[in-house]
């Protein structure tokens, strides 16, 4: 049933002889084919790292990141997390530019305002010592007429002089922030510039019928700025009337410790909340239930006793025991050797000699009443006035009225002061008459332009009425003087 199938024995051995080596030679060739796809397949993986790399490098330097992954997914995928974190840092960078804009733009417009605001100041302040001249000058003429004894005149005095202070802290703190203020510094006791703060505050005090005590031995002395230290005493002075019902005590004292020179006032007053005490050196800050509104202030003196006793190199500090339990301000100034100092003398109130000479003077202002009141105070002092609104007007009126002395407003319309003495000196050159500078400002730069205009004075409004005779009869005495050693 079955059929038999019969091969030769020699190709049955040759089969498996060869079939060994068929193997042993497709293991290798598969082995050499492997090696090479490993070779070109590291290659390849080494080219994409070094690629992922150079994209890392980039996106350090803030460089777009391009990575090359030459097929293979977890370099891909590193690439893409680059390229992901690579947007992430633009729009990082594109928030940060714009939060630094707008931060630049909020500093600039601060700057801007706070520039602003100092000019508006400055300007308010010289503003508001034009109408303060003519009011002053009108009082003085009221009181040299014997018409000012009224008790109204009394307010009116009292109100003019607060008005003036006022005026004077809004100036001080403009110069304040600007850097402007110039400390012309001697050493200076204690006693004397404390007395001097005492005169200034008198006023305040004796209305408010305050008792105050002075605890100030003599040979304290400070290097400084013996004006600038009375208006700091004078401040806390003030404040301290303000702030203590009437009837109270107001206690100023000083001491030396080593170096310094400690100096304070005290009151029994309304004291401080201890969350005040931390605000109330800023501007404009005023503690409350003080004074009537209309004896209060701007908020603006213990601002500048701050910054008045910071520019000595010393030092204020407040202290309270809390609301209705009075007020402590302490000041320490650097101590100065007693040997050298100079004592401080107060201008002399209520004597002046006559003047040596009558003068023809020309009074130069567009605010009439300025000029007119100007005018007559010194016609009662028998000198022979004529008054000008503006410049041209002023030339014309001073080629046949050939003034012995100009007083001149500097802001003058037309031209202002300055050119107008310019102008006089070339038109009067044979006769040119000593002119003295009325300003709102009186700064050293605007001194300075006085001097350069040939102005032999400089004024600053509203010019204390003794110091305007003073000026003439200074300028008249120096005109009779020559003519008597000629003689």
């Amino acid at each position: 049933m079955f059929g038999a199938v019969a091969a030769p024995a020699g190709l049955l051995d040759g089969t498996m002889r060869r079939s060994p080596l068929a193997a042993a030679g497709l293991t290798l060739a598969l082995a050499a084919l492997g090696a090479g796809a490993a070779l070109v397949a590291a290659r390849r993986f080494a080219r994409a790292l070094g690629s992922a790399q150079v994209g890392a490098e980039a996106l350090a330097r803030g460089e777009p990141p391009r990575v090359d992954a030459r097929g293979i997914a977890e370099v891909g995928r590193l690439g893409e997390a680059l390229e992901r974190s690579a947007a992430l840092l633009a729009a990082r960078a594109a928030e940060r530019d714009q939060h630094l804009a707008r931060a630049e733009a909020a500093r600039a417009e601060a700057v801007s305002a706070s520039r602003t605001r100092d000019e508006f100041l400055a300007m308010l302040g010289h503003e508001l010592r034009n109408p303060l001249a003519p009011i002053a000058t009108a009082l003085h003429l009221l009181e040299q007429r014997g018409h000012a004894d009224t008790r109204e005149h009394a307010v009116i005095r009292r109100q003019l002089a607060h008005l003036q202070r006022l005026v004077d802290d809004l100036l001080d703190v403009s110069r304040i922030t600007r850097g402007k203020v110039e400390l012309h510094r001697e050493r200076v006791e204690a006693a004397l510039f404390v007395g001097r703060a005492i005169e200034m505050a008198k006023d305040l005090l004796e209305q408010r019928r305050h008792r105050l005590t002075v605890d100030v031995p003599p040979g304290l002395f400070v290097d400084g700025d013996p004006v600038r230290l009375a208006q700091v005493v004078a401040n806390l002075l003030s404040n301290a009337a303000r702030y203590t019902p009437p009837g109270g005590n107001v206690h100023v004292g000083a001491l030396r410790e080593r170096d310094r020179v400690r100096l304070w006032v005290r009151d029994d007053g309304v004291g401080l909340a201890r969350g005040l005490l931390g605000s109330i050196f800023e501007p404009f800050v005023q503690g409350p239930g003080g004074a009537e509104p209309h004896q209060g202030g701007l908020g603006l003196g213990l601002t500048l006793v701050k910054s008045f006793v910071a520019l000595h190199g010393g030092e204020v500090v407040a202290h309270s025991d809390g609301p209705g339990r009075g007020s402590t301000f302490a000041v320490e100034l650097p101590a100065a050797a007693a040997a050298r100092a100079e004592p401080l003398r107060p201008p002399a109130r209520g004597t002046r000699p006559p003047p040596p000479a009558s003068l023809r003077v020309l009074v130069v202002d567009d605010n009439a009443d300025a000029a007119e009141t100007l005018a007559n105070l010194l016609t009662l002092a028998g000198h022979e006035v004529k008054t000008a609104p503006d410049g041209p007007t002023a030339l014309d009126l001073a080629t046949a009225f050939r003034p012995q002395v100009a007083v001149l407003d500097i802001g003058l319309p037309v031209m202002d002061g300055y050119e107008l003495a310019l102008r006089l000196r070339d038109r009067l050159a044979g006769a040119v008459p000593a002119m003295v500078a009325v300003s709102g400002y009186g700064q050293a730069a605007d001194l300075e332009r006085s001097r350069a205009a040939g102005c032999c004075a400089h004024l600053v409004k509203p010019a204390a009425v003794d110091q305007v005779l003073a000026e003439l009869d200074r300028i008249a005495a120096q005109r009779v003087a020559p003519a008597a050693e000629h003689a």
